[in-house]
Order: structure tokens, then sequence, then C-alpha cells
């Protein structure tokens, strides 16, 4: 075994930067250029929710170029667009609530769900106190292209909350309707795609990777006609809402729009706003502000996607419009959580290539990072340019250190040897080779005694570490294992075991769960859901009821033939 094998998951050559496309057209009307905006007019036909003590406020009004026209169309020096969400057609059914969210983000009493008036507020039907809904203006890369102009094509920011621990999130509908910058689209999501989102959204947090927030899924009757895969097949969907929360929802393309354009007064201005409110650490007179921006950005891009690695996330649209200048997770469309071990894992039918594979992300991140430092380029001296290339540079090797440090602790080492990445390597190539389970592969390990694991004969409960130990070179590998753990001073198995069950999951949200709960939820029972949401908050613990359902035994043979696509 050479230590080749750990290039596998890495995927780190140099990228090839994307041709880009000829520029958009930009519309001359004098209707596409920015407004100054009035608040005292704004939608007053519009019901508020009087009954909901959740009002918002909105930073952005005041510090950023808004567009007054709620046109389809290509929009032009301006960040945010007004846009009025479109109420789904009653009856609304409040299928699921993160409690979570609810109480320790939003400062909710659980009472407030019995309120008739919650699910309209958290559909689009009514507005909350201080809400001005808004939808935003970016652009981006999209399977290595340039799409140009993209934006909330469904989705509406309605303000921003600060809650009593002074945290600020922004609070957006996602389905809520028609903005200008749907182009084709109806501006609705369907159950299928929203039953997804809110599910991840919360099932990422209690993983503990950085993602959005989902406070609630609202489900309608009205009819939503999609093409799931592409393929001239189109059938009628019911139309959804998520009420979903970030700190922001800037990403590479809302700069990578302006840079285009060359509006660098409007990305000068969105970038000095997006600095001062969520990157504190960077004195705003640092002359050099940019450039730790572009690192700090980079730093934390790296160990996002460490992270998602170590849970076996693969995010199936990892556009520049889609990666958080926060690094965060957002936007769960065809993402999918890996089974069997396999680094040209692609959840995503619609990526005919594998340009997204799981072990291309760390590559893509690369590529995505090239974009955000050309549109950050325009504003750099040539000093500050050379040094943002060198950071750049090093991402690879950031990217590799937290990758590492992640792997360790999944198989219980602690402090750092040479041949730990040699360890770590053998494993995945074991892992490959037997097509083993990834998720329980690693917890089965944290559950095993030392001893069981070095006779290697497992319990049908064991089936993961049963079928890994099928490989010629696994008692060599369980050799290598067993002697790193023995150099590790006064550790007990007891404490490794506890160790290592507190960072390998015993359930994530595979396709196929998330599938039995759609189909369940299409027929109006979200009892599935339900109980993935109450599993997904604690995916540590073994539950009874978890285990009932089968969410920790081999997938079954259906899951196979499981597609997911953009379509949602």
């Amino acid at each position: 075994m050479t230590k080749h094998g750990f290039t596998l998951f890495l995927f780190l050559s140099a990228v090839a930067i994307a041709t880009f496309r000829d520029e958009q057209e930009f519309c001359e009307n004098e209707s596409c250029n920015e407004r100054e905006f009035d608040k005292s007019h704004f939608y007053s036909d519009v019901k508020h929710c009087g009954e909901i003590p959740l009002a918002l406020s909105h930073k952005l009004l005041d510090a950023l170029p808004l567009d007054d026209g709620n046109v389809i169309r290509t929009v032009k020096r301006s960040v945010f667009s007004e846009s009025q969400p479109s109420p789904l057609k009653e009856p609304l059914t409040l299928a699921a609530v993160s409690q979570d969210v609810l109480r320790n983000i939003l400062d909710l009493n659980e009472s407030v769900i019995q309120n008739e008036e919650f699910v309209r507020c958290v559909s689009g039907g009514k507005l909350f106190p201080g809400s001005v809904p808004l939808a935003h203006r970016y652009g981006g890369h999209q399977f290595g292209y340039w799409a140009g102009q993209l934006g909330d094509g469904r989705a509406h920011l309605l303000g921003e909350y600060t809650n009593r621990k002074g945290e600020r999130w922004e609070v957006q509908l996602k389905g809520s309707g028609k903005t200008p910058y749907s182009r084709s689209g109806d501006g609705r999501a369907v159950i299928r795609s929203s039953v997804r989102e809110f599910l991840c959204s919360e099932a990422m947090h209690f993983l503990g990777v950085p993602t959005s927030r989902a406070l609630s899924l609202v489900v309608s009757e009205e009819p939503v006609w999609r093409d799931p895969f592409y393929n001239g097949s189109v059938i009628k969907e019911r139309g959804a809402v998520v009420l979903r929360l970030a700190k922001s929802w800037f990403r590479i393309g809302s700069l990578e729009i302006l840079t285009r354009t060359g509006e660098l007064d409007v990305l000068r201005t969105l970038l000095d706003f997006v600095i001062k409110e969520h990157f504190k650490s960077i004195a705003t007179n640092d002359p050099d502000k940019y450039v730790v921006f572009f690192s700090r950005v980079l730093n934390e891009t790296a160990h996002l996607i460490a992270h998602w690695m170590s849970v076996g996330f693969a995010h199936g649209v990892c556009n520049t419009d889609n990666f958080s200048l926060l690094s965060i997770t957002f936007h769960y469309g065809p993402f999918g959580f890996m089974e069997s071990y396999d680094p040209n894992f692609v959840p995503n039918t619609s990526d005919d290539e594998g340009r997204y594979s799981i072990g291309a992300q760390a590559n893509v991140g690369l590529f995505n990072l090239q974009k955000l430092l050309e549109a950050l380029k325009p504003l750099l001296t040539s000093d500050q340019l050379s040094q943002s290339q060198q950071i750049l540079r090093e991402y690879p090797q950031i990217y590799h250190q937290r990758f590492h440090e992640l792997f360790k602790a999944k198989l219980g080492f602690l402090g750092n040897e040479e041949k730990d990445s040699y360890v770590i390597a053998f494993l995945l190539k074991l892992m490959e080779d037997t097509g083993a389970d990834f998720t329980m592969t690693f917890r089965q390990l944290s559950e095993v005694t030392l001893s069981r694991l070095q006779k290697g004969s497992f319990a049908p409960s064991l089936w993961a570490l049963s079928d890994l130990s099928s490989h010629k070179h696994f008692r060599d590998w369980v050799q290598l294992y067993l002697q790193r753990l023995s150099r590790i001073m006064s550790d007990s198995d007891e404490e490794r075991q506890h160790r290592m069950q507190g960072v390998n999951p015993r359930y994530v949200l595979r396709n196929w769960m998330a599938e039995s709960a759609i189909r369940k939820a299409e027929k109006n029972d979200f009892s599935e859901v339900t109980l993935l949401q109450k599993t997904l908050m604690e995916p540590f613990m073994e539950q009874e009821e978890a285990e009932r359902a089968g969410y920790a035994t081999k997938p079954p043979s259906w899951a196979q033939q499981l597609r997911v696509s953009c379509s949602s």
C-alpha cells in the first residue's frame, strides 16, 4: 500500500480557468436604474403579522443601492431589488418546525405555532413587522462557465432579526414567488426539494457543520409543474415554502456580477459593508483590508469543505453563486451523503461530467476562490494582488491540514505521528475497494472493542466492518491502527470509544431516508419528516425509534436507483 491513496480524497491539482462567456447586454430603459428608496409607500396593501412577536429590521436599505422594479429583466447598479412575495394558495399545512431555531434563534415561544396566523407569516402570506422583502442580485460561474445575471429567482429576504444573544440573522423565504431574477421560472419550490432543504439544513447544524438554518416547512395544494430529470416528463407537484435563516446570504457571485459589469463603486460599497458587518476583526481603515478579507474567506472555505468530507457530504452544485462569503453551507439542492465510499460519488444526475463529485470538492473550492480573487482584482494594488495570489497558493496546504485533523479525530488519534496520513489513506483505499459504507465504517470502528477488531469476526450489527474485513489487506491495516492507538498514553478502550462516537455520527440524511419522507409528505403524511428531524438533532446518539426505522442498517436495495437533480 502506498501513500498515493490519500490523494483519492484531495484532488488538489491546478484548476484550469474557465472560458468566460460574453457579457450580457443591459437594458437602457431608465426603469433599470437604482432609485432612492422610500419606505413610506412600500407595499401598503400587504397584510402584516400582528400577532407574531417577531420584528425585523433592514440595515441593507440604507447601506446598499436598491432597484425598485418588480419586473423580470436584467438589473444594473443595484445589489437588491424590491420584490413582494406571492402567497401560496390555501389551504396551507405547517408540515415541520425547528424548535431549536424557534426558541434559540428567534426567541419565540412554542405557543406561536398554534396561532393560525403563524403559517401565513412563515410562507409569505403576511409580513413580519419591519419587513421589506428584497431579492438579491448576483451572478456566478456554473459548472465552470460564467452564467451572467442569476439572482434570487424564488427567494425573498424579509429582513434581519437581532436576538437576545446579540446575534443577527437574515430571514428569507424560499419558494415565495417570482422576482426580477426569476427568468423563465415560476418562483415556486415543490415539496420534494423543500423537505430536503428543511431537513438537511438542520441535520448539518447538529453535525457541527457551518450552515444556514430552517425554521419551517409549509406545504400547499397549489399545483406546480416540473420536469424532475429534464427528460420531457413534466409532472404536477405541489408548492411549498421554507423559511430559512443565515448570518448572511452574500456569496462569491454577489461580487462577481459587479466586477463583470464594471460597477466598481457598487463593488466597493458592498465589500465594505460585508467586511464591516461580518468580518469585525478587520479594521475598516486597514489599507490591506481586502487582502485580509480574501485570506479569511480562503481559510474558512478550506475548513468548510474539509468538514463536508469528514461527514461524507457532497453538495452537488458547487457553483460560485452557491459559495458563501461567510463560508457556511447553503443551497441544499441535489446534495447527497455518500454511502459506499467512492471518491467519484456524484449525487446530482444533472452533473454528467462529475465536476462536483465528492472527491473534486476541494479542487472546486480552489476554482471558486480564484474567481473570488478575480472579482476583487480591480480594487487591489499590484502588491496586494501578489499577496493574494500567494495566499491562494497556500489553499491546498490549509485544506490538507484541516482534512488530516478531522480524519485523525474520526480514528481516535491523539497527538501527531508521521504515518498518520498513511493509516488514513490505507483505510480509505480498503473502503473504496470493498464499497464499505462511509458513515457506518467509522461509526462501527468507534463502537467495536479493540479486542473484537483484532479478532476480525463481526456480528451482523457491525455490517460495515464485516464488508471492510473482506479485503485481503484488512488485517494489515488493523495492525497498523492498533499499534498507533497503543502509543496513546493512559488511554482506555472506553475513552477511545467515547471520543470517536462524539465525531462519528450514527445517522446522516441519506437520500433514501429523505425520499421515504418525501413520498409520505406528498400524501400529507409528515410523520417521517418529524422522525428524521428528531433523529438528526442527535446524530451521534443511538436512538430507539431511529433503529426501528432502519436508519443505521444497510441501505435498502431500492436506494441504489434513486436520482436527484437540480430540478426543484
